[in-house]
């Protein structure tokens, strides 16, 4: 007799009790009584994975590596929608410039100072600031395109030309003179220190979004529109230094070296794919190529006519030229990305996500990017060149960024306004509460191992809970002890079918970190006997009798809750036999079977088919279950046919025992067969009566044969002589 195998309990198994503490200790000694299945490994090494669990003071980098954060700390509140641009003078004091009120506000370098207003224009976005070399602030603004001194009480201010609109960006160079990026002309301009504007460059798009100035007097802009980046020499010849896949330039940085840094801030169906073909390569450009811009001695003394109304841009993360914010709709931020650019033109991309690019920071060791819609900032190391977060606002998005002597970093924000420092240092400790994992059986919890970097005075430890709910709850367990040995852990956390582990990373010096770089938890769950849903057995009484059916295919679909491998065995048994017999000599690990029917006599049968999952398990764990097929045909005997010859033909009685009879021939002294049907027109039965009458039959003795077929391919033939006067 076979094996009858045992099946657990399913249903109790995923019944947590609701008594606080009881609930995993139930599902423990449940699972002390029952079979365990294979091993099963959860392991946690990437960024995709770390990043679905909940974070704490800790940022994850694009190579999955867990490290400490920065703190933010805030400064007094700031009466304004957006900060735009920040700036320091000399003796340390900050200027920020607002909107949507246009004003400028100044701090004193002291912890509790806090926001004076330096300079309210008529104008409502103060979208710029740079420190020249004497220590004077100026801003830029729009919708009237002035360039203010906020330093100097008297708050004088110039426009570098009546079409000019926005300053969208200043740069200051070594001689204090002064480069602005402008639009919606898309203007480049240079202001002396005698305060006398000249155009250096006359571009075709609407808007040169950013500037910056080399030590050399290299100066530099990014255009929207197509994604450029201009280069115009100390001599004033302009050229195209990069044309960047994205459309939008909107900030540049130079570092001490000469290195340039571009990023891009296009939106979603505008940035992020690459054009076919760049507009220009290496072109040189005059100095101005618009037809009838006026001398620049004659700017200067113009009056600013009253700006002309524009269609605002489509981004609601900077003021639109038609005053104010366009922030009725959410921004879509596409693929956008930073570029490191030599003195060459050659680029190399070095950070890329899914958000607008508005500002770039440089401190040592690493390049810092500030982002919208959702206000992250973002480092590139210069070691690995890998990208992670280093913090998040709360609320609003990053717009401007300045680094500090002391290694300090100033952020601006918008909706709301705030001004916040990411402290220098790391935080002291930080944590990754992990995704809950889904054993999806009850289990019981192994090894926990993890690999990472601890530097002199860092650690990382884990800690687990276990629960059969799907959200932790009360009836969880508490977080386990902490563990530090990241090679020879156990999971110290009660069998149960959820796991979650929390790693905790500290520091005893705010310039060193640890990085935990991956988790590995080993499980194993309950052992569940597979399952054969289905067998298939071919029906020979379906066939049409043209071929002989000695051979079936046997098919059978089994599944296992554990993904074990399973193995087969087939037994057989004929009606009136007391027991099954064996069918497949050795355990099958295929799910189909072909079998030789003639090795058995004809009758009504049934298949048992008997999975065990045995290969996957221990002997005194392994578990299986059977199935047995509906009752099918075996039939490899002959129908029988009676002939009785009368007159000119003859009566003939086909039978057969088991299928149904399908087709019948006779042939007279040797000539062609001849079908033949039953007297009721149908083969549709094992027994059948067919009337033949051969009436052209001549006198004399007369060889009758008849042949017929059963649905299995059975042929059964008789014969009779006939005689005629």
């Amino acid at each position: 007799m076979p094996k009858e195998f045992p099946r657990p309990p399913i249903l109790s198994l995923f019944r947590p009790i609701r008594v606080a503490g009881l609930a995993c200790v139930a599902s423990a000694l449940l699972i002390s009584s029952l079979a365990l299945a294979k091993l099963e490994t959860w392991r946690e090494d990437t960024s995709a994975a770390f990043t679905k669990g909940k974070r704490e003071r800790v940022v994850i980098s694009e190579n999955g590596r867990v490290r400490l954060g920065q703190a933010l700390i805030p400064t007094p509140k700031i009466g304004a929608a957006h900060v735009w641009d920040i700036a320091r003078s000399p003796t340390g004091e900050l200027f920020v410039a607002t909107g949507d009120e246009g004003k400028v506000y100044r701090r004193e370098p002291k912890n509790d100072a806090p926001w004076m207003l330096a300079y309210d224009s008529s104008d409502t976005q103060a979208l710029s600031l740079v420190t020249t070399p004497d220590g004077h602030i100026f801003a830029g603004t729009g919708p009237t395109g002035q360039v203010v001194d906020v330093t100097d009480p008297k708050h004088p201010a110039s426009r570098p030309d009546p079409k000019v609109m926005y300053i969208w960006d200043l740069a200051c160079d070594s001689k204090g003179q002064l480069f602005a990026a402008t639009g919606p002309t898309g203007q480049l301009w240079k202001r002396s220190v005698e305060g006398k504007w000249s155009l250096l460059l006359d571009s075709k798009h609407s808007h040169l979004r950013c500037v910056t100035v080399s030590k050399e007097g290299v100066v530099y802009a990014g255009s929207d529109g197509d994604g450029l980046v201009y280069r115009v020499a100390a001599d004033g010849k302009a050229s195209i230094l990069f044309d960047a896949s994205q459309n939008e330039v909107t900030s540049l940085l130079l570092d001490s070296d000469g290195t340039l840094y571009a990023g891009t801030a296009s939106e979603t169906g505008a940035g992020g794919q690459t054009r076919t073909s760049p507009l220009f390569t290496g072109a040189d450009f005059p100095p101005s190529s618009r037809a009838g811009s006026p001398p620049a001695e004659a700017v200067a003394a113009q009056e600013p006519p009253p700006p002309e109304p524009t269609p605002p841009r489509p981004n609601s993360t900077r003021p639109s030229p038609g005053g104010g914010t366009s922030g009725s709709r959410p921004v879509s931020a596409g693929e956008n990305a930073v570029y490191k650019i030599d003195s060459e033109g050659i680029a190399r991309e070095v950070f890329r996500a899914r958000a607008l690019i508005f500002a770039l920071a440089r401190q040592p060791g690493r390049l810092l990017i500030g982002t919208g819609p959702d206000g992250v900032l973002y480092e590139v190391r210069d070691n690995d060149h890998e990208s992670a977060p280093v913090a998040k606002l709360d609320h609003g998005q990053i717009l401007s960024l300045l680094s500090d002597p002391q290694g300090n970093l100033l952020i601006g924000a918008g909706d709301p306004a705030a001004v916040v420092q990411l402290a220098s240092g790391h935080v002291t400790s930080g944590t990754l509460v992990s995704e809950v994992r889904d054993a999806k059986l009850p289990s019981r919890f192994g090894s926990l191992s993890w690999r990472a970097e601890t530097p002199p005075g860092t650690s990382v430890v884990l800690q687990v809970r276990s629960g059969n709910v799907g959200e932790p709850d009360e009836t969880w367990s508490d977080w386990s002890d902490e563990q530090t040995d990241a090679n020879r852990s156990k999971a110290l956390a009660p069998a149960g079918r959820y796991i979650q582990y929390r790693a905790t990373l500290k520091t005893n010096d705010p310039k060193t970190t640890p990085e935990l770089h991956s988790v590995v938890l080993r499980y194993q769950t309950v052992n569940l006997a597979p399952e054969v849903t289905r067998i298939d057995v071919p029906d020979v009484s379906a066939g049409d009798g043209t071929a002989r059916q000695t051979r079936l295919t046997l098919r059978w679909e089994a599944h296992d809750a554990n993904d074990d491998d399973l193995t087969y065995t087939l037994r057989l048994r004929k009606e009136g036999w007391p027991n099954w017999i064996r069918l497949s000599e050795e355990p099958l690990t295929e799910k189909t079977f072909s079998w030789d029917t003639t090795t058995v006599p004809p009758g009504l049968y049934r298949v048992r088919v008997s999975a065990s999952d045995r290969p996957s398990n221990n002997p005194d764990d392994a578990l299986g279950a059977d199935r047995e097929s509906e009752t099918f045909i075996i039939d490899h005997e002959s129908p029988t046919v009676s002939v009785t010859p009368k007159g000119r033909g003859a009566t003939i009685t086909l039978k057969d025992n088991l299928t149904r009879l399908t087709k019948a021939a006779y042939a007279v002294d040797g000539a062609d067969w001849v079908s033949i049907f039953p007297d009721d027109g149908l083969f549709d039965t094992g027994n059948e009566t067919i009337t033949l009458s051969l009436p052209d039959l001549k006198a004399g003795s007369h060889v009758l044969v008849i042949r017929a077929s059963d649905a299995a391919g059975n042929i059964g033939t008789s014969d009779a002589l006939v005689e005629v006067p």
